[in-house]
């Protein structure tokens, strides 16, 4: 078993991206290994729970998170530029990197699910097709990271601002084929679409799936999912599971 850590780590930036968007970066230099899909319970003085976050990336020492400011807990993150900050992970189970190396990878995101695939994205040493679908033009994000590290994008937008109108998974029912391999991550009634084509066409894969937890180590069962007909802490037992297993 990994190493897990609950301990404070100092802020190197906590900058806006893009409006309600943030990318927050802390030295971890004990730190010695993440993996995508992976998350961290982060302790905001004056709000009485931590907050998980998916580990948007990691690199010589830091640790890289990307959030959007939804409520009481980030509204205070988002504005905290400097100090230190409460840890607790790497928690949960990550995604398989490169065991079915052999079928064309296909990442379908929505929202904040782009941190945990990005991450995903530049471990993978074959690159393939990034499907990622939000409401606007204005809610994109680092579409500029996946291009440089060679992945192809295929973006949606349901107002129509950029890329196709409608949802992400109107595309990918049309476009996934039988030698493609899912990886997916975003708001619930995506990936309950995602997994109902992925299921119709037998393609094989992993979803990461973003529950609201309380603990992130599986003590308060407040993120039990069923899974192969089996109840679930998506904290401790995922977040990441095989497609064909989950049952949302």
């Amino acid at each position: 078993m990994r190493k897990r850590f609950d301990k404070t780590y100092k802020i190197i930036s906590n900058k806006e991206l893009c409006t309600d968007y943030f990318e927050l970066k802390v030295k971890a230099n004990d730190i010695k290994h993440c993996f995508p899909g992976q998350f961290f319970m982060i302790g905001i003085q004056g709000v009485f729970l931590r907050r998980p976050l998916s580990i948007y990336d990691f690199k010589n020492g830091v640790l890289s998170f990307l959030y959007k400011v939804v409520g009481k807990g980030t509204v205070i993150l988002s504005k905290i530029q400097s100090g230190e900050l409460q840890f607790l992970g790497p928690l949960g189970k990550g995604y398989d990197l490169d065991t079915y190396k052999d079928l064309n990878y296909v990442i379908v995101a929505g929202g904040t699910g782009i941190a945990s695939v990005h991450f995903l994205a530049a471990k993978l040493t074959k690159k393939g097709t990034l499907y990622y679908g939000v409401r606007s033009k204005e809610d994109l994000l680092c579409l500029d990271k996946f291009k440089k590290i060679g992945w192809k994008i295929v973006v949606s937008t349901e107002d129509g601002t950029k890329g196709y109108k409608g949802y992400i998974t109107d595309i990918l029912e049309e476009k996934l084929e039988n030698n493609d391999f899912l990886f997916a991550c975003g708001p619930m009634p995506m990936l309950k679409k995602v997994l109902h084509i992925a299921k119709e066409k037998r393609i094989k894969g992993f979803v990461g799936l973003e529950e609201k937890m309380a603990c992130g180590v599986g003590n308060c069962q407040g993120c039990a999912v069923r899974v192969d007909g089996v109840i679930k802490m998506t904290c401790k037992d995922g977040p990441v599971f095989k497609v064909e297993q989950v049952e949302l």
